[in-house]
């Protein structure tokens, strides 16, 4: 046994001795703001959404405590007439609840890592099952969710609710490090991992039984009185990770992971990531390349960024359009492609990029972008983000529709405590029965001047 330690330590000492379990190469993770940062800001605003017209009262700082941190979003909006908006306060206690963005503890990839409230771009593991995930389909449907990480070193989990008022979306990733306690050198860091993710919503296993009425941007209308329910939609993973490289000037990882997801397809993926840390004291790189194989009725990151706005919408005439149903119907799709580079220069620039192509697939797309530039130019703040699924042709690229998200703010600063922007989102709202009950969510074009008194702690 000493023998074939020391072949290894001398075979991969040279560009293998930095190789520690706790790093991880994560492009988006560079790409976000730092969540230790403190900033704050209030102001004064006018939002549109669609022909109606409101004056806004916006308080939204982000604090930090150590490890804690707590997020604010406390949005007044007054109607021309002098009333709030009545949609912003019609859902109990969560209108309230939805006044404080998030609680948490710790950041992603800590050892102990807690977040409640609103859950934004959620992952578990590599993405191959949940990927940007967000639990809020609308500003006026938020929900409560928790992510819950715990990392022991040689065994530990990660896990995520949507909504604790009904544990709709519930996942939990398990991983073990079965040679940690060794010291041979690359293999001692394996990490070999089991994803569980179920949705028991009501609406998320539908698909159609017959009654085919027509088709809204590829995807099937039917009746609902003709649908098929077949309970909750519950998807499984498996994964092995190994941090191959930990040098200053270079991290380099490598993983496979297999989904399947219960009663339709599966898919596998192998990938590696590699992450510049520092070039020249001022620039931070981190990208991926995935292969991806994807079989009948079988989608990567099935939980995603549009999911909640996807998983059933329903029509005044009784007809329905489902996410099941878009899966069941997804067929030969084969190989292909994910990408992802993510960047930090000088922390005043931070960008993002992934994109996703099936070559045999005619709508097999997805790109996510995202800037933030932080005074790069003295006084110029600019921030944006963008995500679209189901692509069928690069020309579809920037058109907005009812699979992409999108906000970009532009702004100024006259004076360090006062910031002078434009808001541009493309988002939605909840249509909802006489009951109170969300039928669908429909995209919204929502453009907003504001002025805001910023300040940071």
């Amino acid at each position: 046994m000493k023998q074939i330690r020391l072949l290894f330590t001398v075979l991969f000492f040279p560009t293998l001795l930095f190789a520690q379990a706790g790093s991880f190469s994560d492009a988006y993770l560079l790409y976000q703001t730092d969540p230790r940062e403190v900033r704050g800001g209030g102001g004064l605003g006018i939002t549109s959404f669609g022909d109606n017209v409101f004056y806004t009262l916006n308080f939204s700082p982000d604090l930090a405590f150590g490890k804690v941190g707590i997020g604010l979003d406390i949005n007044l909006r007054i109607s021309q007439s002098g009333q709030l908006r009545q949609e912003d306060w019609n859902d109990g206690i969560s209108s309230y609840l939805r006044l404080i963005r998030y609680v948490r503890y710790g950041n992603k990839r800590d050892s102990l890592y807690i977040r409640v409230g609103q859950l934004d771009f959620t992952r578990l593991g590599h993405g191959s099952i949940v990927n940007f995930y967000r639990n809020n389909g609308s500003y006026d449907a938020r929900r409560v969710g928790v992510e819950f990480d715990m990392d022991f070193g040689n065994y530990g989990f990660e896990s995520m609710v949507s909504d604790l008022s009904n544990f709709n979306i519930v996942g939990i990733r398990a991983y073990n490090r079965p040679l940690f306690s060794t010291d041979i050198p690359i293999l001692s860091n394996l990490q070999i991992g089991a994803s569980y993710v179920a949705d028991f919503s009501s609406q998320a296993n539908v698909i159609r039984g017959g009654g085919l009425v027509a088709q809204s941007n590829s995807r099937e209308l039917f009746f609902d009185s003709l649908a098929v329910r077949r309970g909750n939609l519950t998807v499984i993973g498996f994964d092995m990770g190994l941090p191959l490289l930990r040098l200053p000037i270079f991290e380099l990882d490598t993983y496979l992971d297999v989904a399947k997801i219960i009663g339709y397809g599966s898919g596998l993926a192998i990938g590696v990531t590699g992450t510049i840390p520092n070039v020249l004291g001022a620039i931070t790189l981190s990208s991926r390349l995935e292969h991806r194989v994807v079989g009948n009725q079988f989608q990567f990151a099935y939980f995603d960024a549009l999911y909640e706005q996807d998983r059933f919408l329903s029509f005044e005439n009784g007809q329905i359009i489902t996410r099941a149903n878009e899966l069941a119907n997804f067929s030969a799709p084969g190989p292909g492609v994910y990408g992802d580079l993510g960047g930090n220069i000088l922390g005043k620039v931070r960008l993002f990029g992934s994109y996703q192509r099936l070559y045999r697939t005619p709508r097999g797309g997805q790109l996510h972008l995202g800037a933030r530039l932080d005074e790069l130019i003295p006084s110029v703040l600019f921030r944006a983000d963008y995500y679209k699924r189901d692509l069928g042709f690069e020309t579809e690229l920037f058109t907005l529709d009812d699979r992409s998200l999108s906000i970009v703010e532009v702004g100024y600063f006259p004076y360090p405590y006062l910031l002078l922007s434009m808001i541009y989102q493309w988002t939605y709202l909840p249509v909802r029965n006489d009951d109170g009950a969300i039928l669908r969510y429909e995209p919204i074009r929502r453009i907003e001047p504001r002025v805001t008194f910023q300040f940071n702690f």
